[in-house]
């Protein structure tokens, strides 16, 4: 688990460090007080950009003359990252103190997944919101999914650029190849991640979509090829793909009421996303070597006093398990500390204010 974390001029922080020695941490405090820039520094230590997704400018803190950094010890591993100047485009990586070169060796490291509040609306937001919170958690089980998903995105978009330059229908060809092999492979990633899942008897979970026909197919690939030249003229006059698994939907059926999660009523989509949440992490703790850090941003507010305490139950069930200890850490922000209470007892507690950190 992160043991300790420091920062220097990153967002509302000149300098911090926090020195942890639990699993659960609790980091409250009024809205605007700094709670998601800690849990931000934390999501820079898997590729990507991150919680927030944001510019290497945006992560600086104003005013200051050093450029921002950001570390976190992790066992016997000290990670860090940052920039070696302002107004620098690279951000740079150590691990032991010594330069990384890849990121991909982060996975080696620990494992990171976080839940935002939008994510309290992922059954009414739209279909690519659930798609790439489904990616998201491919990503923390098989980290390639991201570049499949990566070389699918360049193809499509090259594709595009052909179709709209009227380009020899050869070249075209030879680019819808790519997109084929990176789009049936980022479908079956999808299906064999939800195959995978322990759900309980109350939810099924499946992608559905144009894409899923491909499985009932004798020759996806042929039907995949044929389905994108017909669409050429449609595709170009669209400026966009109309057929593939970026089209698709993640959807999960509620059976105590048979019907989708959508469809369901506030309190109960909250109770389906909890579940479906910890089959995710039971089966993570069970396949993975590496440590599982959790990140809750103001996720625990939007729960009711039910649904919250269970939460915290399974997941301290969790993190008691034998093989699990030393495995699982969660970090959580709230405004108000009682929102906490069922968890304070196993948990390091922050109060957080914009200017400073106290332990409570």
């Amino acid at each position: 688990m992160i043991q300790r974390l420091q920062l220097q001029s990153f967002r509302s922080y000149s300098q911090l460090i926090l020195d942890i020695h639990k699993p659960f941490v609790v980091l409250s405090g009024p809205n605007g007080a700094g709670k998601t820039n800690i849990l931000e520094a934390i999501s820079l230590f898997t590729p990507g950009r991150g919680l927030r997704k944001a510019e290497l400018s945006e992560l600086q803190q104003h005013n200051s003359s050093h450029p921002w950094a950001a570390s976190i010890t992790v066992n016997d591993y000290s990670l860090g990252t940052g920039i070696s100047d302002l107004g620098t485009k690279k951000r740079l990586w150590h691990l032991n103190h010594e330069p990384l070169k890849s990121q991909k060796t982060l996975n080696d490291i620990l494992r990171l997944f976080w839940l935002t509040p939008e994510t309290d609306r992922l059954f009414l937001d739209t279909p690519s919101v659930r798609r790439h919170f489904i990616d998201r958690m491919i990503f923390v089980l098989w980290p390639e999914h991201a570049t499949v998903l990566k070389t699918y995105e360049h193809a499509t978009k090259e594709r595009l650029r052909l179709l709209e330059t009227n380009a020899d229908n050869t070249w075209i060809s030879n680019v819808e190849e790519h997109v084929v092999s990176a789009g049936i492979q980022m479908q079956k990633n999808r299906c064999a991640f939800l195959d995978l899942l322990p759900l309980d008897t109350s939810l099924k979970a499946s992608m559905c979509g144009a894409a899923e026909t491909l499985k009932e197919q004798s020759d996806a690939k042929d039907y995949y090829l044929e389905q994108l030249a017909q669409n050429r003229p449609r595709d170009a006059a669209a400026g966009m793909t109309t057929f593939g698994p970026h089209r698709s939907d993640l959807e999960i059926f509620y059976t105590i009421k048979s019907q989708l999660a959508e469809k369901c009523s506030t309190g109960e989509q909250k109770m389906i996303l909890s579940k479906f949440l910890m089959s995710f992490l039971k089966y993570l703790l069970e396949n993975i070597n590496t440590p599982l850090i959790l990140l809750f941003d103001d996720v625990i507010s939007h729960l009711d006093f039910t649904n919250r305490v269970l939460l915290f139950k399974e997941l301290m069930e969790l993190q008691q398990q034998v093989s699990n200890q030393g495995m699982l850490q969660v970090f959580f922000t709230g405004t108000h500390l009682d929102a906490f209470d069922a968890i304070l007892p196993y948990a390091q507690s922050f109060e957080v204010d914009p200017s400073q950190v106290r332990t409570v």
